[in-house]
């Protein structure tokens, strides 16, 4: 029986799960690990969920409409990508702000698009010098500037729409608890928007309050030696330190739920190379920067003795593919020399 899809939309989620078996075996590992490919969305990410929802909620409250509107977002990359090709499938225009440090593969794909991408000069660089010295709290000017320049204009709001989080709790959560039986452990992810962590956390502990979630955070000292040449993200692309020995940073977005958390856990930028590396060794799955940094805390987890056949499941935002310009594929044995696993 034929089966023909009317739009990319109707593509977004149910990604698969896939269990690590040839990594487990050779890391010697306790836990199992199980990593959910988000890239296996028709734009390539997670953010594929996030941009379909903040939308087709939009239109379900008459905000807008592909006629009139023009979409409006600041972001450093998959976000963007996401809802450039949603714009696309759907008939809007679509306006970027772009941050620095954007990989050369992600800037093609949004020209690819055709994305209208706003130069960060004059007034828009001084409204991001304020984001970078404030925090995430400054953010909501730049971003209501570019949607004052804009006739018709609509801000998509990443960092403070609550349709992100409903995204990854409608279905992401959903989709790993039916996926491993509701047997899973543990869950990893990196804070972005903090949409992803938040709505799937709160699903998972509403099916099962023992669930573990861990809170991947980029080392601070690996930021600032990055290995990656003008990346100001240290080359993780994404996540953020949102959480210090005082509580919450000013890069925790409003998105983002400390009280789903139970814990934190730094990771370095060798390890995310290293375990960005082993996983294409062993299972031929080739993933970007913030998905190694959960992977790298995943198998420290399933390293343990008290993890002994628990199931973690690392969420993996994209693919490598869109980092090859960084030379993520490259395996740097100096760097990953002493990272330990």
């Amino acid at each position: 029986m034929a089966k023909i899809y009317n739009s990319i939309t109707e593509l977004v989620g149910h990604t698969p799960i896939v269990e690590f078996h040839r990594l487990r075996e050779a890391l010697n590992l306790k836990g199992r690990i199980v990593g959910k490919l988000e890239y296996f969305n028709p734009a390539g990410s997670h953010k594929d969920r996030i941009a379909l929802e903040i939308i087709e909620q939009a239109e379900l409250r008459g905000n807008i409409s592909p006629d009139k509107t023009t979409l409006i977002e600041f972001t450093s990359g998959n976000t963007g990508i996401a809802l450039a090709a949603f714009a696309a499938a759907k008939g809007y225009k679509f306006k970027i702000g772009l941050q620095p440090g954007v990989s050369e593969e992600r800037l093609k794909l949004l020209e690819a698009y055709q994305a209208e991408i706003i130069p960060i000069t004059g007034e828009l660089g001084d409204l991001l010098e304020k984001v970078n010295e404030k925090g995430f709290g400054a953010f909501e000017e730049l971003v209501q500037y570019l949607v004052k320049e804009t006739p018709n204009g609509w801000a998509t709001e990443q960092l403070s729409n609550p349709d992100n989080i409903n995204a990854h709790y409608k279905h992401t959560g959903p989709e790993i608890w039916e996926d491993t039986d509701g047997k899973i452990d543990v869950f990893i992810g990196g804070v972005g928007t903090g949409g992803s962590t938040h709505g799937t956390s709160k699903y998972l502990k509403e099916k099962n309050a023992s669930i573990k979630t861990i809170i991947v955070q980029p080392d601070p000292e690996s930021v600032v030696n990055s290995a990656v040449e003008g990346a100001t993200d240290g080359g993780f692309h994404g996540i953020h330190q949102v959480h210090d020995e005082n509580g919450l940073t000013d890069r925790a977005p409003e998105n983002f739920s400390d009280e789903l958390t139970d814990t934190y856990e730094f990771v370095t930028y060798a390890e995310t190379l290293r375990a960005i590396h082993l996983l294409a060794k062993y299972e031929g799955i080739f993933v970007g920067a913030s998905a190694g940094a959960a992977l790298a805390v995943a198998i420290k987890e399933a390293l343990k003795e008290e993890n002994q056949d628990k199931l973690i499941v690392p969420l993996l935002p994209d693919n490598g593919e869109r980092y090859l310009s960084e030379n993520l594929q490259r395996v740097n044995e100096e760097l990953e020399r002493n990272v330990g696993f």
